[in-house]
């Protein structure tokens, strides 16, 4: 029998005071390995000598020694690839409800319809870093998208933020982010899918072949800044006219993420032969765009550097790369002598 929506909270609640949280591990009646875990060797990231000690924190989600860890490492063994099926679970405003599990995929103030549906079989696309990041929503839960849709027609919910691309992204890759903020789910498919597999590297380039067939590569290579400016969280560059101004006195294309059409960015980012940024969502538009043997450098605040594009960017032949900057009260100082030699060390690597 059917338990009223809002009572699943509730009920939870109740089966975790006897016991325990329970993870979807836990209360799954099959566990589908879809990938095996994997060793791989990494590219090197480049970077100048001395520019780990400029390091001084990371974002509220890391951690120091996991970051400069995760940037310095040259083996990597991937978790698996899972399929967790869960019975009788409920979809309730951004959480997912099943015997002892709360698994959150958004925020329940970011829920738009009351319309309860009911689905046999429902597999989970969102999650709670992509409906929150847009970053996270085009490297990952896209991703997850194509594995659910192997199961049903697949289950998102509302995002916590407005996207701008998206709509473009979802009509090139051929998906329906239509959401669903309640349900009731028969048989719930959740999976663990945020290693760099060869199975999401099979993705990501189906993904790329997609976006190839609409923006087709020019005969050059294209030198690119790509410019933040004050979208999502703000990162603002107190010497960004003087890079902008080097950058294309040497060849770079600037584009900015506010005023040029993602059509526009896309073309450039299938030829590029180089990515400057500052660390940002705005950088995981080269996830499927960048060409093999191409590279990205990330201009990197010092107090919140991380390393997470490094994991897309390995794992589809792109070079990672970073540069730390000077804290200058509000803004970050990013020395042009810096941005340059690091610039040539990625030819110089090719060469």
């Amino acid at each position: 029998m059917l338990i009223p929506l809002h009572a699943a909270p509730l009920l939870r609640n109740v089966r975790r005071f006897f016991g325990g949280p329970a993870s979807p591990a836990d209360i799954a009646f099959e566990q589908e390995v879809l990938c095996a875990s994997e060793d791989s060797e990494l590219n090197p990231s480049v970077f100048l000598d001395g520019q780990i000690e400029k390091i001084l924190g990371t974002p509220a989600e890391s951690h120091l020694d996991a970051e400069i860890d995760h940037v310095l490492r040259r083996t990597v063994r991937s978790a698996p690839t899972i399929a967790y099926h869960i019975k009788d679970a409920v979809l309730l405003d951004g959480s997912i409800y099943a015997g002892r599990m709360r698994h959150v995929i958004g925020k329940k103030n970011a829920a738009l319809s009351k319309k309860i549906v009911h689905l046999d079989t429902g597999a989970i696309s969102s999650s709670a870093a992509g409906s929150t990041y847009f970053g996270h929503w085009l490297a990952d839960d896209v991703l997850a998208y194509m594995l659910a849709e192997r199961y049903s027609k697949p289950v998102c919910c509302s995002p916590n933020s407005s996207f701008e691309h998206r709509p473009l992204y979802a009509r090139i890759f051929g998906q329906d982010w239509t959401a669903t903020d309640r349900a009731h789910i028969e048989h719930l498919i959740l999976f663990q899918d945020f290693a760099q597999t060869s199975l999401k590297r099979h993705r990501q380039l189906e993904l790329r072949r997609k976006i190839l067939a609409q923006f087709e590569p020019s005969v050059g290579n294209y030198l690119i800044y790509l410019k933040r400016g004050n979208t999502g969280a703000s990162r603002p560059v107190a010497n960004e006219q003087e890079i902008i101004d080097e950058l294309s006195r040497r060849g770079f294309t600037i584009l900015d993420i506010r005023t040029d059409s993602l059509d526009r960015i896309l073309s450039h980012l299938v030829s590029a032969k180089i990515v400057v940024s500052v660390e940002g969502s705005q950088t995981y538009h080269g996830a499927y765009s960048l060409p093999r043997g191409s590279a990205l450098l990330l201009l990197q605040p010092p107090g919140r550097f991380t390393a997470t594009q490094r994991d897309w960017s390995e794992n589809i032949g792109v070079r990672f790369g970073f540069v730390v900057g000077d804290q200058r009260e509000n803004s970050t100082y990013f020395p042009l002598n810096d941005i340059l030699k690091t610039v040539d060390l990625f030819f110089k690597d090719k060469a």
